[in-house]
Order: structure tokens, then sequence, then C-alpha cells
């Protein structure tokens, strides 16, 4: 059966009201189903935006970060602006220097553009991964909108919502077929609750330097599982995934907050888990096994590249004009060391160099996947897509 492709439409959408099973609950509204999927989301305008705001930093090669003589400091004072992490040059990053207000209204725009898509449509209607894809791109939409909205913000942790009493995790910032939700609501009582793979959990870009990276591209139902995958390989063989200090092993606490949805059978079943993607030299630190494994500390501080920093020297406050709409990231500079000089901090210099290096030598595996592409055949009218102007199908269950 031909599969259409809901455009994300901007109006205020009418809201289905929940069936009365699901009012003392009303994740359970969320269950994955369905009955005879007959739609998908073109979430493309998304990627276009993620591929120009995404700086990939390239596989980790374990070298710590330790801390430079040319890190700026506060003048006067010993107190350093920015990350001390040995996991401070890991990891993707969102370039939110460069964002100015159209920028952070185009974000919102998909964020509740995706809202209102959802709303209109019964959630049955999406295949599993379908709505799979729809939570971890309004997942990880709502928190790099917010962050923009805040930045420079040293920790996304500390941000907190006018209007409520929460902050950014716990407070109710969107709303699907009539259940406010917060972001913790989806990681743990509809993603976490209802997706049997612990895969589901690399999806989830919560905006600090110690969590899984953002990829450069938006989910889709039909690249899903794949896409959890890579990021899985890249996060598990990184020090934030799987460190080794002073000959001991330490896991993120990412894995720690999952433990009662995915790894009941503790540790034996995380390490099965990690096993799965680990390369050689992690497949090293795993072999110490520990009967109760202990968690690094994790890295709080934003993932841009300024590594959380927010007090910049008095000659870097010059970052780039960004324009949205037609032409979104044609003005976006080019983030490498020779771009970033007068612009950006020398921790972001020395991020980028850090990044380019790995990627320069990088080597690996070709993976080949067999992927379903749309049907040439569907009309414009069948073509359902997700334009703030204007999630495909491999099981992550």
């Amino acid at each position: 059966m031909m599969t259409r492709i809901l455009p994300l439409l901007l109006v205020i959408s009418a809201f289905f009201s929940l069936p009365a099973s699901a009012q003392d609950d009303p994740f359970a509204a969320f269950a994955p189903y369905a009955s005879e999927p007959q739609y998908s989301i073109d979430h493309k305008p998304w990627t276009e935006f993620l591929k120009r705001a995404v700086y990939v930093a390239g596989r980790s090669d374990r070298t710590p970060g330790r801390r430079s003589n040319n890190q700026f400091r506060v003048s006067g004072t010993r107190l350093s602006t920015t990350s001390n992490s040995r996991y401070r040059f890991e990891g993707n990053r969102v370039m939110f220097h460069s964002f100015n207000d159209e920028v952070e209204d185009y974000v919102g725009l998909y964020r509740q553009g995706l809202q209102d898509t959802m709303n209109r449509v019964d959630y049955g209607a999406f295949s599993r991964n379908e709505q799979l894809a729809f939570w971890l791109n309004l997942y990880n939409a709502v928190v790099i909108h917010e962050i923009a909205k805040a930045h420079p913000v040293s920790r996304p942790s500390r941000i907190r919502i006018r209007d409520q009493k929460g902050g950014l995790y716990d407070a109710k910032l969107v709303e699907v077929h009539g259940v406010k939700l917060s972001l913790n609501d989806i990681r743990y009582n509809i993603l976490y609750r209802y997706w049997r793979s612990p895969s589901v959990l690399y999806g989830l870009w919560d905006g600090a330097i110690g969590g899984p990276g953002i990829l450069p591209e938006a989910y889709e139902g039909g690249a899903v599982t794949a896409q959890l995958q890579l990021n899985a390989r890249e996060f598990v063989n990184s020090m934030r995934g799987v460190d080794r200090i002073r000959d001991e092993m330490r896991i993120s606490k990412v894995y720690v907050d999952a433990r009662p949805y995915y790894f009941q059978n503790w540790p034996s079943d995380l390490y099965a888990h990690l096993s799965r993607y680990a390369d050689w030299k992690t497949a090293e630190i795993l072999a110490l096994s520990p009967e109760k494994p202990r968690a690094s500390r994790y890295a709080a501080n934003t993932a841009d590249v300024e590594s959380g920093e927010t007090v910049r020297a008095p000659s870097n406050d010059n970052p780039a004009s960004v324009a949205a709409g037609n032409d979104l990231g044609s003005k976006w500079s080019k983030l490498s060391s020779e771009a970033m000089r007068g612009g950006l901090s020398t921790e972001a210099a020395e991020f980028a160099r850090k990044s380019e290096a790995r990627l320069s030598r990088r080597t690996g595996s070709v993976y080949i996947l067999d992927v379903v592409t749309d049907d040439a055949d569907a009309s414009a009218a069948e073509r359902l897509s997700v334009e703030p102007d204007a999630p495909e199908e491999e099981d992550a269950q």
C-alpha cells in the first residue's frame, strides 16, 4: 500500500480528545500501534537545518581534554568560563553562536509545526518507526529551541521556564493530542516505556556534552534504526560512553538512568549491549567488567562549540549572522580554526582543530543500507511535507 507523506502545517489544529482509558494514564495514548499505517512525515526541512547547524566532531580518539593555558578566564580571578571536562572535545555540537532571531524563529516554527501535524492525524495512522522518529525529532527540536532562546547558557540544566516552576526537562513544553508533555515525559513515559530497544536512548540529545551526540540530519521512519545504530557506535566508543580512569572502567550516567527500562539484569544486560557496538579499544575496557560499574562524571556543559562558555573576551563579540528562510544557511560561516579566529574563543578554535584532525585521519567500515524510497508515482497532494514556511520503516522496537 502506498504511504502518504504529511506536510507539517503551521496552523493551530483541533486536538483529538483522549479516550476514557487514557484519562488516568495520559501516556497510554502514545503506546505505539499502527492499525494500518497511512502516512509518513517529511522531515527534510529539519535535515536542511541540522546539516548547517551541527558541527560534526568526528569519532572520539580517546584523548582526554586537558586545561589549556590559553583558555579564557574572568579577569582578575581563577575562574574559567568554559568546561574542564576530559570529554569536552568529543561529540557533535550545535553552532548556537551563529543563531540570530530568524534562525531561532525557524526552529520554533518547526517545533510547533511538528506538533500540529501529529494533532491533525490519528496516532495509529503512522507506523511504529514513524512514531519513533516523530518523538526523537520533537524532543531534539525543543532542546535546541530552548537553548537558543537562553543562549549563552553554561548548562542546559540551568535553564528555567518563566511561566512554569520546572526547568528545561521537567516543564510542560509541548502538547500532543491534548496531553501536555515535558521532555522527561517523552524520554521516560513514552520512549523508554514503549520502545524495547535500548538504541532509543542514542536518539535523544539533551544539549549537554556528556550525552549522546546529535546527528546532522533528522530522524526518518525508514532509516531510524540505522541512524540510532550509527549514533550508538559513536557514543559507546567515546570516553563519554565508556571510559577508563586509573585502570577502572566507568560508564555514562545515561546507562544508569536507563537501567530500570533496558538493563534489569544489571550489569550483564548492559555489557551485552555495549559489546554489540564496541570497537577493539572499548572491548579492552569492557573486559574489566566490574560487578558494580561506576558512573563517570557527567559533562553537563552545553554542547555548543564553546563547550558552554558564557563570557567572551572583548574582541570576541562578532558572531556570524545567519539568515533563515529559502536560503537558510547560505550565510553560515564555515566553522574551522581559521574562520573562527577573532570571532570565537580559543576553546572553540581548539575544539575545531582537534575535530578536523580526527576527521582527516578517520578510516572505518563501509555499511551498505537498503533504505525504502518514496513512491515516485505519488501525487503532490499525497505527499504530507514538514514545511516551516514551507521519520520511514525499519523496526527499532
